[in-house]
């Protein structure tokens, strides 16, 4: 066994020696403050979320295709006792060649579902879990991609039920068109052992929609409508069968040098059945979409932004049950590294209304 090893360290250390390395960092800061002002709705909870996200990971490139990175995400929530109120370890393996990509191990989330819309994972999932336990592949060419991702999010136990995600997304653009789809299914099991009365459950979501892109056809920075169609299936295997919830969704984005309006427009049944019993374990998608009607309205200025530094805030109008309810949001991200290149963006200053 001896020789094997010393063998096999041999190998290594041969190949290692012919390989390009590179060693690799990455820190991460992401204070946020979310106040919504939802009192007096019946499908959602009203609250205030605020801290400060540190994430540094560092780790060794191999011939700039193989990259394996470690390290730990700590937040601290504002006016806190701790100095750390939750922490997560990052491990992770990533490959990334021409147009393929893939990722496993636990890695930040935003890497698989960054773009999926709230219905499938709101706000609060970026601030309190934004580590992915799993794997992630994807292919990209231009503005077309398609992705698969697994989310392990419970661990079996006689306190915990074990629950993972498993999700599809992809788009295909020909000019100024395009289809887009984004899915995943949530399967919530049992503890083990399991009490009396607790049954499996499984949560689909699927949005597919057709848009048009007409930014190249204007001088704005983007300027985007698509409509599409939402259908959430899901079972409860011991008291129900099969329950579908379909609805039409609409979204448009209009923006010009950091200043933007976003609509997303929500008609149709009501979507998260079992929420009144199992809550935001087995939902992570926002409870407003529990109203037959609902409209969001973002108003956002981004003060700053380029590759290294982003600072934007966020004015929200929430448009359901008959009433009208308000969210302020201020984020700050600083990603600083020495592994990502330095594009030909410059940093973009709101108050100079132009590009330094």
């Amino acid at each position: 066994m001896k020789r094997i090893s010393l063998f096999v360290l041999l190998i290594i250390s041969l190949l290692a020696s012919c390989m390009a390395q590179k060693k690799v960092w990455q820190v991460t800061l992401s204070p946020f403050f979310d106040n919504t002002e939802f009192g007096g709705s019946t499908v959602t909870n009203d609250q205030t979320m605020t801290g400060t996200r540190l994430t540094p990971t560092v780790g060794l490139e191999v011939d700039s295709v193989h990259r394996i990175m470690a390290g730990v995400t700590v937040l601290q929530e504002f006016g806190s006792n701790y100095a750390i109120d939750s922490y997560a370890p990052i491990a992770y393996y990533a490959y990334r060649r021409k147009l393929v990509g893939f990722t496993m191990g636990a890695f930040p989330r935003n890497y698989a579902v960054k773009n999926y819309p709230r219905i499938f994972f709101q706000d609060s999932i970026n601030y309190y879990r934004p580590i992915m336990n799993g794997l992630s592949c994807n292919i990209a060419k231009k503005n077309s991609y398609c992705n698969v991702w697994l989310d392990w999010t419970g661990k079996q136990s006689p306190t915990q039920r074990e629950t993972f995600f498993v999700g599809f997304s992809g788009r295909l653009q020909q000019g100024i068109l395009y289809v887009q789809h984004y899915g995943y299914m949530m399967h919530y099991a049992k503890m083990n052992p399991a009490p009396p009365n607790q049954f499996i459950h499984d949560n689909g979501l699927f949005l597919t929609s057709v848009g048009v892109d007409l930014t190249p056809k204007t001088k704005l920075t983007k300027l985007d409508i698509n409509a599409g169609w939402i259908c959430g299936a899901e079972d409860n295997r011991g008291t129900t069968n099969w329950l579908t919830h379909d609805g039409l969704v609409v979204d448009a984005t209009i923006e010009y040098k950091g200043i933007g309006l976003k609509n997303s427009f929500y008609y149709g049944e009501k979507q998260q059945f079992f929420y009144p019993t199992e809550g935001n374990k087995l939902y992570w998608g926002d409870p407003f979409y529990r109203s037959t009607t609902y409209n969001r309205t973002d108003m956002y200025i981004t003060f700053f932004e380029s590759d290294r530094i982003n600072t934007k805030f966020v004015y929200s109008l929430h448009a359901s049950e008959n009433k009208l309810f308000h969210e302020q949001g201020l984020y700050v991200t600083v990603n600083l590294n020495n592994y990502l290149p330095k594009t030909e963006t410059k940093p973009h200053f709101l108050w100079h209304n132009k590009t330094k």
